[in-house]
């Protein structure tokens, strides 16, 4: 996978610029080898979503990032909102990061629990890490990271929590095909969530670079 965008909200660029952590999740995300398998969709939808997720996963996971955390860390808890991954880092600097794969309406989602983090004043930066247009419309009609940033810049002075965005691609160098690991496009079709796991533990050395 490419990371080839990174832009900064409010600041947040100046914030985490010495958190060893961003390196090693855009280090991770670079690391990720895209699954794609042609047929399993009608094009130009060949990127495998799901097993996609599970590998992002896979990385922030591996790097000790805390998984589903809540927003309202306080005691006692006031809300239930939960992200997608959580860190606090050597110089205590509080990331939330939201991952986004789905249309406008979840990105707007993503943006409002920034927004509640920062009111609850619960994390001091977020990480929102999405496909640039080129994997988008490979994935399905969502949301793009140029999407994202241009509502972020539209609406900047309601957006409070300082953000890192990351953009991520993929092409042929990056891409590992399905069928070469089982030859069934039947199988890909059917192939449930619930087994990316195991897929991955079996598989990794062939979906990522470095693990």
């Amino acid at each position: 996978m490419k990371v080839t965008n990174v832009w900064a909200h409010r600041f947040g660029d100046k914030i985490l610029h010495q958190a060893k952590e961003l390196d090693e999740i855009i280090n991770g995300l670079k690391s990720i080898k895209v699954p794609i398998c042609k047929g399993f969709k009608r094009p130009p939808f060949d990127v495998k979503q799901g097993l996609l997720n599970k590998m992002i996963d896979f990385i922030f996971v591996n790097n000790e990032w805390k998984s589903q955390p809540y927003i309202d860390t306080r005691i006692p808890r006031e809300s239930s909102q939960k992200g997608d991954f959580a860190i606090i880092t050597e110089d205590d600097i509080k990331i939330f990061v939201e991952v986004e794969f789905g249309n406008i309406a979840s990105s707007f989602r993503d943006l409002y629990k920034f927004n509640l983090a920062y009111s609850l004043d619960t994390y001091h930066c977020g990480i929102f890490i999405l496909p640039v247009k080129n994997l988008a419309r490979r994935i399905d009609t969502i949301q793009s990271f140029e999407g994202a940033k241009k509502l972020i810049t539209e609406a900047r002075n309601f957006i409070n929590l300082p953000l890192i965005l990351i953009g991520i691609d993929s092409d042929p160098d990056t891409e590992l095909n399905l069928l070469e690991i089982k030859d069934d496009i039947n199988y890909w079709k059917t192939y449930k969530e619930s087994d990316f796991e195991k897929f991955i533990l079996e598989h990794k050395n062939l979906l990522f670079t470095d693990i």
